[in-house]
């Protein structure tokens, strides 16, 4: 059963399930928009760091958490292209535990989160400056929410580019190209899989422990059904649906979507 918006499961969340993400909303500022300035927690100098203060350069966040494989499949390549831009100052910014477990639970405090982003170093080679959010996710949430995201912030403070999902080849590109902005806010179900291996998806989910592990087996059909139909969707549209809940299970939004798609298939 869906939970109810006016029950809204908790920022950090003991399982990770399907439902904990509205992956067809990708809220936030978008391409040609003004960042929203947050302050976050510098893991290496233990200051307070805002985003205003990177203002004048081009900058990279991407989004992660130790049990997070759709990150830590990055972690090499970004290095890479970290040192292809030696202009460009690149961020990772630790969010809520992406799959928790046993091992590695969900945050109950801010001693915890911080625990939990000291591991990305030493476990995951992490090259990058890491700022941490708050333990409520106050820079997540306006954001998008996704787990492992990617934004690219011109001088000026404009997004440049953004997406649900981060990926080398496409940051690769936004940055190669600048003069234009990048509007293409998905990565597909395809290009995703061709990213992720499974001995980093098993070692990172490891992080989490046996439930991370259970968890993400048992939610992977529904994973694939929600990448395919917000793959869909966006392919159709080129843009995101933007109303909460479409791709839920039982929502009447996705019967509508599936009733109008099946209505205009037999037209043609």
């Amino acid at each position: 059963m869906d939970v109810p918006r006016s029950q809204a499961m908790p920022y950090n969340n003991d399982h990770f399930t399907v439902k904990e993400y509205d992956w067809d909303v990708f809220g936030g500022p978008s391409s040609g928009e003004k960042f929203i300035d947050c302050e976050l927690f510098d893991l290496g100098t233990g200051n307070k760091v805002k985003f205003s203060d990177f203002e004048g350069k081009w900058v990279v966040l991407e989004t992660g958490s130790s049990t997070c494989s759709m990150y830590t499949k990055n972690i090499p390549d970004m290095k890479g292209i970290e040192e292809e831009f030696p202009d460009v100052k690149f961020l990772m910014i630790y969010v809520r535990e992406a799959h928790p477990g046993e091992r590695l639970g969900a945050h109950k405090n801010w001693e915890e989160k911080l625990a939990a982003a000291k591991l990305v170093k030493p476990r995951y080679s992490e090259h990058r400056q890491v700022l941490v959010d708050g333990v409520e996710g106050e820079f997540h949430r306006q954001y998008g929410m996704m787990p492992n995201i990617i934004y690219v912030i011109r001088p000026d403070g404009t997004i440049h580019y953004r997406c649900n999902w981060a990926t080398a080849n496409d940051l690769r590109s936004a940055l190669t190209n600048r003069e234009e902005f990048h509007t293409y806010e998905n990565a597909d179900l395809k290009k995703l899989k061709a990213a992720r291996g499974l001995y980093t998806t098993i070692r990172t989910m490891w992080t989490g422990g046996f439930v991370a592990l259970y968890d993400f087996i048992k939610a992977s059909p529904g994973m694939a059904i929600r990448h395919q139909r917000v793959d869909q969707y966006y392919k159709e549209n080129g843009k995101f649906n933007k109303k909460p809940g479409l791709f839920s299970q039982g929502s009447t939004g996705l019967q509508s979507y599936e009733d109008t798609k099946i209505e205009n298939d037999s037209k043609t």
